[in-house]
């Protein structure tokens, strides 16, 4: 047996990754996809645009504000002999430390009617004097005498006078007087005295009381410092202190009788 030379033999590796041909084709499938897209975009901006609508405005034309203004006294009609739910009521809707308004500002009477008053009109120019015509002579027929019986007139009588009305007399202090009138409730004693000597100057009815200065304890909150006067005689007097207290300006509530 001869020897035959056998070609050495090497299976074939194949290559790992991805072909340029799948490459190619890749490429080519997302040239197509953005090519439709733009086609796609391009007709949809050609069509119809919405048209935009105005329309009204639906939110209220006015709003009420939270705080209106204006001068709110806290304490100032608050009774201390009132059940205590109503006085955690009233102390609820009010704040503490109160003071009384000065009162409203008194107007100028002379300075408004000076004002008011039309203006002087302007002298007139004096009218020249026209000279009398010449009187005519006339000879006139005789009169004929005529004799009456004068009647004197009696002097008016003037009627009497009406004496004037007396002016009420301000209610006072008596000994045995239970009912009271309350001028505030402030927030400290010496607040409460400040509040005595101003209403004592500006009411002249006050003049003969002594202020009454009380401490009123609250639950969970500052207390309080009442001001009232006593030893009227009844509640009709109490009412018209107040009146009298009121009248100028000042907050007052008639207690007891």
């Amino acid at each position: 047996m001869s020897d035959l030379a056998v070609p050495s033999w090497r299976p074939r590796q194949e290559k790992q990754g991805i072909s340029v041909r799948m490459l190619a084709v890749a490429g080519g499938l997302l040239g197509v996809v953005a090519l439709a897209g733009a086609v796609a975009w391009g007709l949809s901006r050609m069509g119809p645009q919405p048209v935009p609508v105005i329309e009204a405005d639906l939110r209220p034309l006015k709003v009420r504000p939270e705080n209106p203004g204006g001068m709110v006294v806290p304490n100032q009609d608050q009774l201390v002999l009132e059940p205590i739910a109503v006085r955690r009521e009233a102390e609820r809707r009010n704040s503490s430390g109160a003071r009384l308004d000065a009162g409203p500002e008194a107007p100028q009477l002379e300075l408004l009617q000076r004002q008011a008053a039309p203006p002087s009109p302007p002298a007139a120019a004096p009218v020249p004097a026209i000279p009398p015509a010449p009187a005519q002579t006339a000879i006139a027929p005789p009169a004929q005498t005529v004799i009456a019986n004068v009647v004197p007139l009696a002097p008016p009588v003037a009627a009497p006078a009406a004496p004037p009305a007396a002016a009420p007399k301000p209610p006072a202090p008596v000994a045995s007087g239970r009912a009271m009138v309350q001028l505030g409730a402030l927030a400290s004693e010496d607040s409460a005295r400040a509040e005595w000597d101003r209403m004592a100057k500006r009411v002249p009815e006050l003049a003969g009381f002594q202020p009454r200065i009380s401490k009123v304890e609250r639950e969970g909150q500052a207390p309080l410092f009442r001001l009232r006067a006593g030893g009227l005689a009844d509640a009709a007097a109490a009412k018209a202190l107040c009146e009298a207290v009121k009248g100028k300006g000042g907050a007052c509530v008639p207690v007891g009788g």
